[in-house]
C-alpha cells in the first residue's frame, strides 16, 4: 500500500512500493494531491486524498473509449454470441436426436405389438383349427355310422340315391343316370357351405359313398353312367 507521510519539518512524502519487487520502498516527495503514474510497476497514490476515487473513476472512463477497449469488448460480445449460437445449435441437435429416438422406439414398440398380435392371432387360428379337426372327426364318425347303414341294405345305385333323398323315377338306367349326376352336384364337397362343419363332413362322406357305389355297380350301369 503507498502511503503520505511527514518527516517532521514539514515535507510530504509518499512510500513507493514496487508492485512485483515489494521489498522496494522509497520516500519522494509530491505535490499534495496529485496521483500519478511513475513507471508500469509503481504507482503514486495518496490514501488521505479523497480525490482518488474521481480520478480511478475518471481513467476508467477514458479507457473505455479506447479502441483497444471497444475492439476488446466487441471481440468478447462477439465471443460470447458464438459461444450460445454453438450452445443453441447442439441443443437443438440435442432435441432432434431425443425426438428421433422417441419416435424410433414408438416405431419398435408398435412392430413389437404386431408381432405380438400377430402371434397371439396364429395361436387362436391354430387352436379353432385343432378344435374343428377334433369335431369334424367326431361328426365324420357320426355320418359314417349312418351311411354305412345305408350301404348295406342298398342293393343297387336306385335304392342308393334314394336313400341319398335324390328322385329317380321308375328306376330306368336313363333315371338313374340323372339321378347319379344330380347326386353328385349336391354332395360335391366344393358346394356346400364352409362354415358349417356338419355340413361339410356330410357332403365329404356321401359323395365318397356315391363314388363307391358307382364302381360297385359299374357292370350294371356301364352303358348309361359314366
Amino acid at each position: 500500500m503507498l502511503r503520505r507521510c511527514n518527516d517532521g519539518e514539514g515535507a510530504d512524502h509518499v512510500i513507493l512500493i514496487d508492485v512485483e519487487l515489494s521489498e522496494s520502498i522509497i520516500f519522494i516527495d509530491v505535490p499534495e494531491s496529485t496521483p500519478k503514474k511513475f513507471r508500469g510497476d509503481i504507482i503514486f497514490i495518496d490514501d488521505d486524498d479523497e480525490s482518488n476515487d474521481n480520478c480511478i473513476t475518471t481513467q476508467r472512463e477514458r479507457i473505455k473509449e479506447t479502441s483497444e477497449y471497444k475492439k476488446a469488448l466487441a471481440e468478447e460480445l462477439a465471443s460470447r454470441q458464438k459461444a450460445l449460437a454453438i450452445q443453441a445449435e447442439e441443443a437443438k441437435k440435442l432435441k432432434l436426436m431425443l425426438r428421433r429416438k422417441k419416435a424410433e422406439s414408438m416405431h419398435l414398440l408398435e412392430i413389437e405389438k404386431r408381432q405380438m398380435q400377430r402371434v397371439e392371432e396364429m395361436r387362436e387360428t391354430q387352436k379353432k383349427d385343432v378344435e374343428n379337426t377334433n369335431l369334424k372327426e367326431q361328426i365324420r364318425f357320426e355320418v359314417w355310422k349312418e351311411l354305412s347303414k345305408l350301404e348295406m341294405t342298398c342293393h343297387d345305385m336306385a335304392s342308393v340315391l334314394c336313400g341319398l333323398g335324390i328322385t329317380v323315377g321308375d328306376g330306368t338306367s336313363h333315371e338313374v343316370r340323372v339321378a347319379y349326376k344330380k347326386a353328385l352336384l349336391k354332395f360335391h364337397p366344393d358346394r356346400t357351405s364352409r362354415s358349417d362343419i356338419r355340413q361339410q363332413v356330410e357332403a365329404e362322406e356321401t359323395f365318397k359313398l356315391i363314388s363307391r357305389m358307382k364302381d360297385k355297380y359299374l357292370q350294371l350301369y356301364d352303358n348309361d353312367i359314366s
